[in-house]
């Protein structure tokens, strides 16, 4: 068994899309039609895993929320100036219980983003 990636559906896929480009996740795909959207991102510096992005019929409801996951080699604090240096608002990292430290975002849709 291998993790290929994370399917995305939303109702504003352009604005899904190009939040988690700015956050520097690598085009491996763009919009293939507007009636489905079908854009993949790299995950990794590899070609997967991905997320790709669709769109979610005006007559479904949207799912909420997906977590996605990304370690930092403990550069929490690098990567979190970065996204601001990028415009992303985003709260300063907290330091928890077991001693780590994390930053939470959440994109346009209500998911979050950890960074650990």
């Amino acid at each position: 068994m291998k993790f290929h990636g994370i399917n995305y559906y939303s109702k504003q896929p352009q604005k899904i899309f190009d939040f988690y480009k700015t956050l520097g996740l690598r085009v491996v795909q763009e919009k293939e039609s507007d009636d489905y959207f079908g854009a993949a991102l790299a995950l990794t510096d590899d070609t997967e895993p991905l997320i790709w992005i669709w769109t979610i019929p005006e007559d479904k409801e949207q799912p909420c929320c997906n977590n996605l996951y990304f370690t930092t080699d403990g550069k929490v604090l690098e990567v979190y100036e970065a996204l601001k240096a990028k415009g992303i608002d985003c709260p300063e990292p907290i330091n928890t219980f077991w001693g780590g430290m994390e930053l939470i975002l959440t994109d346009p849709d209500g998911n979050t983003i950890l960074y650990v």
